[in-house]
C-alpha cells in the first residue's frame, strides 16, 4: 500500500512541478524500483509526508532554513523539479549560526548518459535510456551520495520531524499557537 502511495505521489509531484518529467513517459517501473530522492528520505524518516501537489510541497516548510538541524529534510527547488535530501551535519559560524549543511541523498546529479545507462542497467535500447531520462533518472538514481558544505541560500525550505510532530500534537489536542 505504501509503495502505491509513493508511486502516485512521485508521479503527481513530477507532473505538477515539471513539464519534462514523465511527459509522454511510462515511469511506473522506475518508481517501483525506489531510487528517487523521496524514496531515500522515506527510508530515513518514514513519517515524511509525500506531497500531492505544488501547494503541498510548499506547505512542507515547517522550520526556517536558518534553524536547520541534523535529521531535518532540506528541500531544493531546482527549477524543473523539487529535490529532497537528509541533513547529516550543520556547519555553524563562531556565533553558532547555521551557515551550511552536509546532506545524504539519492538521485541528485548529472544527467544519465547513454553509456552510464548501458553500463548500469545492461540495456542497450536508446529509447529506454530516453524514457529513463524523461522519468528524471540521474547518474545517482538508487545510489546514496553525500554533498558537503551546501550554502543555506540554495535550500528552498526545511521540513523537520520535531515541528511536524508538534503540529500534529496541536491538531489532535485542539491547541493553537498564540
Amino acid at each position: 500500500m505504501l509503495k502505491r502511495v509513493l508511486e502516485t505521489a512521485l508521479f503527481t509531484l513530477c507532473m505538477l512541478v515539471s513539464t519534462n518529467c514523465f511527459a509522454d513517459c511510462n515511469c511506473e517501473d522506475w518508481v517501483r524500483r525506489g531510487g528517487y530522492c523521496v524514496d531515500y528520505v522515506k527510508s530515513k524518516i518514514p513519517i515524511f509526508p509525500i506531497p500531492k501537489d505544488v501547494t503541498a510541497i510548499k506547505s512542507l516548510k515547517n522550520k526556517e532554513t536558518k534553524d536547520v538541524e541534523k535529521g531535518d529534510v532540506a528541500i531544493f527547488d531546482l527549477g524543473t523539479y523539487w529535490h529532497v535530501a537528509y541533513v547529516e551535519k550543520v556547519h555553524v559560524d563562531q556565533r553558532g549560526n547555521a551557515t551550511a549543511v552536509d546532506v545524504s541523498e539519492m538521485n541528485f546529479g548529472g544527467q544519465l548518459t547513454f553509456e552510464d545507462f548501458k553500463h548500469k542497467w545492461g540495456v542497450t535500447s536508446a529509447s529506454e535510456w530516453e524514457r529513463a531520462t524523461c522519468c528524471g533518472v540521474t547518474r545517482t538514481y538508487d545510489r546514496t551520495t553525500i554533498r558537503e558544505n551546501i550554502e543555506l541560500s540554495s535550500i528552498q525550505q526545511i521540513w523537520s520531524t520535531e515541528s511536524f510532530a508538534f503540529q500534529n500534537f496541536k491538531s489532535s489536542t485542539g491547541l493553537s499557537t498564540l
